[in-house]
């Protein structure tokens, strides 16, 4: 019995923590990438590495919240250009405080689009991958500044019958406005 008491006792302390720091107000949000940091194989040749794409968010008051990622990114090594297209994520997000606060986010790839090359887009037959951030503000009358940062890690294979096998990790800066409702 003291268990039990003891086990409800600490799930109603966590849960009043976690609605204590949690935002107070829903937030909807805009962020994009300002730069990247390319990894991986036959990626750290290349030079100048030029990044696109944007994050959506919405945030519930609760400090749970749900997000869309797509990013792209150029790079060119001498006289070859690599265009990744159009890398998507479903993300999930909790963020805490509301005046100054800080997001966690964790997300997972759902579509990954064509490598543009000299020589043609290569479509990709499987993809996989993962993605986390760390995002802070500052919220000014219902306004947000953000910025944030965020690793993204792809594997996909380009080519049918098994072509070639890419790894490719990125780091992103990002920037971002927001809305609390």
């Amino acid at each position: 019995m003291f268990k039990k008491l003891l086990f409800l006792g600490a799930a109603a302390l966590a849960m009043t923590a976690t609605s204590t720091i949690a935002a107070d107000a829903s937030r909807a949000r805009l962020m994009i990438p300002v730069q990247v940091t390319l990894s991986g194989e036959d990626l750290d040749t290349y030079e100048s590495p030029s990044p696109s794409g944007y994050n959506l968010q919405y945030v519930h008051s609760s400090g749970f919240g749900i997000g869309y990622t797509s990013t792209s990114f150029t790079a060119t090594s001498g006289n070859v250009e690599r265009t990744f297209k159009d890398t998507t994520f479903v993300d999930l997000s909790y963020t805490i405080d509301s005046e100054m606060m800080a997001q966690f986010v964790l997300g997972s790839v759902i579509g990954q689009g064509p490598v543009a090359t000299p020589t043609g887009d290569v479509e990709n037959t499987s993809k996989s991958g993962t993605a986390f951030g760390i995002n802070g503000g500052y919220d000014v009358g219902g306004f947000e500044a953000l910025i944030g940062y965020r690793s993204e890690s792809v594997k996909a294979n380009w080519g049918s019958g098994g072509g070639e096998d890419s790894d490719v990790s990125r780091s992103l800066i990002m920037a971002g406005v927001g809305i609390t409702f």
